[in-house]
């Protein structure tokens, strides 16, 4: 119950705002829900992670005017809305508050929201590919399956996910009521636990800077 009244009073704050600091209303509560379960099980937690990309790989997959796909030359630098690490996974996740009612994604792209020349889904794809190299000698045998990005929407919107199911199972896409139950579904062990250790020294060289930062518990 308090979980739920700290996560409405985050979501009433975002909906009297607009522009930037609607999404950081929207980042805050989740970024709560996964700090319950950081409480109870432990793990690492970050809210706006921000480091290096890596220039030998490729940017993100925007869409033009036209409609057509291309890749963006890469920046600098980049930004996980919320970075959840427990014993088990990794859940990079990328938060977005649009101002819709209905959303529909497919593998190239997003609509039913104004001007949205990127999905969340490609954006969360470039933030684990460039997070990678930083922290696969902190994965067990550096495999990607301890990886799960996820996709969060917190307006009170429906989405009609169209995507191939190969890219449904890389990365999942929820509303924010669902957040928790898909944490609990996803978190399961698989043949070795993530060294908490390891993985916070590997993000904390990596990183650059962040809103809020949960250190190692473990438990």
């Amino acid at each position: 119950m308090k979980l739920k009244s700290s996560v409405d009073k985050l979501l009433q704050q975002m909906g009297e705002v607009g522009g930037t600091n609607k999404g950081n209303f929207g980042e805050k509560a989740v970024f709560k829900i996964c700090e319950e379960k950081y409480q109870a099980q432990g793990g690492i937690l970050y809210h706006s992670y921000s480091y290096k990309t890596n220039p030998m790989l490729e940017g993100n997959i925007k869409r033009n005017e036209q409609g057509g796909l291309f890749i963006e030359k890469v920046g600098s630098t980049t930004e996980i809305d919320v970075l959840f690490i427990t014993k088990n996974k990794v859940f990079p996740i990328e938060v977005k508050a649009y101002k819709a009612k209905r959303i529909v994604l497919t593998d190239e792209a997003i609509s039913g929201c104004f001007k949205i020349d990127k999905s969340p889904v490609h954006q969360n794809e470039m933030h684990c590919r460039h997070l990678y190299p930083y922290i696969f000698k902190a994965l067990p045998e550096g495999e990607t399956q301890y990886i799960e990005p996820i996709v969060v929407f917190v307006d009170n919107c429906t989405v009609e996910d169209n995507r191939s199911e190969y890219q449904k199972k890389y990365i999942k896409v929820t509303i924010l009521n669902h957040l928790k139950k898909l944490l609990d579904e996803l978190d399961k062990p698989l043949d070795y636990f993530i060294d908490l250790k390891i993985m916070e020294k590997c993000l904390i060289e990596t990183s650059i800077k962040f809103e809020k930062h949960l250190k190692a518990r473990i438990i």
